[in-house]
C-alpha cells in the first residue's frame, strides 16, 4: 500500500512538472528542440509503468527508478528551456551611411549623405557627413542611401498589461469600458497566482516586442499591477525578452474608489501617499504615477471623470517624497481644477490634461514645487479618437453611455488644453496611453499633434524625441543623434519631414547599438 501511494505521488509530481513543461513551451518565444527531446525521452521511461499504477498493481523498483529519471529530466528540460528562452544582445562596431539624419535637436537642420558610427558598447561614436566622417577599418557598413534616420520613438505612457487596439480608419468609437468589479477582482487574483504571473508577463512582453519594432526604443509604462512591469524591464536588461528601454511605475497610486484603483496601490492621507511612494520605490521603480482625478473608463456617473479625487495634501506628501529621492512624478488630471492642485503640489508631468488657465501656463513654466523647476505635458491625443458624440444607441445600455458623456467632455476640454499649451509654449511630452491604444502607434499621436496643436513635421519630429527624453529625465543618454548617447535609431523609406506615416513602416529600429529583427 505504502509503495503504491509512493509510486503514485511520483507519477503525480512527474504529471505536474510535464504540464508545466508544456505551458513554458507554450509561453516561450525561443523554444530550445533540446528542451524538448529531454523532457520527451522523461516522459517515455515512465509510460509502460504508468499502465501498471493505473491498473492498481504496486510500483516496483524498476518502475520508481524510471519515474525518478522521469522527473528529473523534466526539472532538467524546464530549466534548460528556460535559460534558453533568451536572446543574445548583439553589438558591433556599425557604421550607418547614404542617409538622411534628422537628429532630433530644435531647429537644426538634415544631415544629407549622411554617416553615424556607433561603437562596441551602442553608443554614438560620430556623426556627420560621407565627406568628413570616414569609417574606421573593422567597421560593419549598413548603406541607408535614400532612407531617413531619425531618433528611436518614445512613448512616456504606457500601460504594458492591456493589449492595446488598432484603430486604422481613425473612427470614433465608444471608449473601453472597465470590467465589473466581481470581473476585475477575479482577473486580479488570478494574476496573483504563478500562471497569472507568466501569462501577465508574457502579454506585456509581446506588447513591449510589438513596441520595438514600431521604432520605440523608449517605453514607460504608468501602471500595472504586481510590479511585473519592474520584472519585466530586468529581463529586457538581461536579454531574457526583447524589448525597448523601460521607465516603469509600477501600480499607480490612487485613492479608495479613485480611478484605477482595480489595478492601482490605494491610499488615504498624506502619511499613507508617503508610504505608498517608499513602496513603490523599494520595489524598484524608477518613476510615480498617481491618478489625482477620476477617469473616463471606470466612470459611475456623469461628471466623475475629471472629479477631484486626491486632497492637494496627498498629491503633495507623494510629490515630497518620490522628489527626496530624485524622483518625477506624473499626475492623471483631467479637468482644469485638478491640473491646477497637481501643479501647485510640483507634479513633474501632467497626463492627459484639460483647459489652462493663466496660473497653470505659469505653474507650466516655472514651478518651484516640481522636482527641475518646470512641469510638462503629455496630451496623449491618441486617445481621444476613442471618444466620439453619444449616440441616441447608447442611452439602452447605461453605464457605456455615461463614458461615452464623460468621454466627449475630457475630449473637448483636452485639445482646448493642449492648443493652450502649444501656444504658451509649454514644455510637451509624448504619450499615447498605450493599452488603450495600439502599442505600435506612437506616429499617429504625431500626426494627431501636427493635425490639432498646428506643429510643423519637424517641431513634432524634436517633439516626440528629445522634448520627450527631457520631459522623462533621460535626455542625457537617448533622445538625439548626438556624440556619447545611446544608437537608438529609426530608420525609415521616405521623409518625416514631408510625410509622418513612413514612421509607420519602419526600415531598421536599432536599440542601444543593437539591430532589432522585424519579423
Amino acid at each position: 500500500m505504502v509503495a503504491r501511494t509512493i509510486g503514485a505521488l511520483a507519477y503525480g509530481l512527474g504529471g505536474l512538472l510535464a504540464l508545466h513543461f508544456v505551458f513554458l513551451w507554450l509561453l516561450a518565444e525561443r523554444a530550445s528542440i533540446a528542451a524538448v527531446a529531454v523532457a520527451l525521452i522523461g516522459l517515455a521511461l515512465v509510460l509502460p509503468p504508468l499502465r501498471g499504477v493505473l491498473a492498481g498493481r504496486a510500483v516496483i523498483g524498476s518502475a520508481r527508478l524510471r519515474g525518478a529519471a522521469c522527473i528529473a529530466l523534466l526539472v532538467l528540460a524546464t530549466v534548460w528551456l528556460e535559460r534558453a528562452d533568451r536572446y543574445e544582445i548583439e553589438r558591433g562596431q556599425t557604421a550607418f551611411k547614404g542617409m538622411t539624419i534628422l537628429t532630433g535637436l530644435a531647429d537644426h537642420s538634415p544631415i544629407e549623405d549622411g554617416v553615424v558610427l556607433v561603437d562596441a558598447s551602442g553608443r554614438i561614436a560620430a556623426v556627420g557627413t560621407r565627406a568628413n566622417t570616414p569609417i574606421p577599418a573593422g567597421y560593419r557598413v549598413i548603406e541607408l542611401r535614400g532612407k531617413t534616420l531619425l531618433p528611436g520613438l518614445i512613448n512616456a505612457h504606457g500601460h504594458l498589461i492591456l493589449p492595446g487596439r488598432d484603430r486604422t480608419d481613425g473612427a470614433a468609437s465608444t471608449p473601453g469600458i472597465a470590467p465589473p468589479p466581481w470581473l476585475a477582482d477575479l482577473i486580479l487574483g488570478l494574476l496573483e497566482t504563478y500562471p497569472g504571473r507568466r501569462l501577465a508577463l508574457w502579454q506585456m512582453a509581446n506588447n513591449a516586442s510589438r513596441a520595438l519594432r514600431a521604432g520605440v526604443t523608449t517605453l514607460r509604462g504608468l501602471g500595472d499591477p504586481n510590479f511585473y512591469d519592474v520584472e519585466l524591464r530586468e529581463q529586457v536588461v538581461r536579454g531574457k525578452r526583447r524589448g525597448p528601454r523601460l521607465l516603469v511605475a509600477g501600480p499607480l497610486l490612487c485613492v479608495t474608489g479613485g480611478h484605477a484603483h482595480q489595478i492601482g496601490h490605494v491610499f488615504d492621507g498624506p502619511d499613507e501617499g508617503r508610504r505608498a511612494v517608499r513602496n513603490s520605490l523599494f520595489h524598484g521603480v524608477d518613476t510615480i504615477k498617481i491618478a489625482s482625478t477620476g477617469g473616463v473608463s471606470d466612470a459611475k456617473r456623469i461628471g466623475e471623470a475629471g472629479e477631484l479625487q486626491m486632497t492637494p495634501e496627498e498629491i503633495a506628501a507623494v510629490v515630497d517624497e518620490a522628489h527626496r529621492k530624485r524622483v518625477l512624478v506624473s499626475a492623471h488630471a483631467e479637468s482644469r481644477e485638478g491640473v491646477l492642485e497637481a501643479l501647485r503640489a510640483g507634479v513633474d508631468i501632467i497626463e492627459h490634461g484639460a483647459e489652462l488657465d493663466a496660473e497653470a501656463i505659469a505653474l507650466f513654466a516655472d514651478n518651484p514645487e516640481s522636482l527641475r523647476g518646470y512641469s510638462t505635458l503629455h496630451p496623449t491625443l491618441s486617445v481621444l479618437v476613442s471618444v466620439g458624440e453619444p449616440a441616441d444607441a447608447l442611452r439602452d445600455d447605461p453605464r457605456r453611455y455615461v463614458i461615452a458623456v464623460n468621454g466627449a467632455r475630457i475630449k473637448k476640454a483636452m485639445i482646448t488644453g493642449y492648443r493652450q499649451a502649444v501656444a504658451a509654449g509649454v514644455h510637451i511630452g509624448v504619450g499615447t496611453d498605450a493599452g488603450i491604444v495600439d502599442h505600435a502607434s506612437v506616429w499617429k499621436e504625431w500626426v494627431q499633434m501636427v493635425e490639432i496643436g498646428g506643429l510643423s513635421n519637424a517641431e513634432v519630429i524634436h517633439t516626440g524625441t528629445l522634448a520627450t527624453a527631457q520631459s522623462i529625465g533621460i535626455a542625457e543618454i537617448t533622445g538625439s543623434i548626438e556624440v556619447g548617447k545611446f544608437a537608438d535609431l529609426l530608420v525609415v523609406d521616405g521623409n518625416p519631414l514631408t510625410d509622418l506615416s513612413t514612421l509607420s513602416k519602419p526600415y531598421l529600429v536599432v536599440a542601444a547599438g543593437a539591430l532589432v529583427p522585424l519579423d
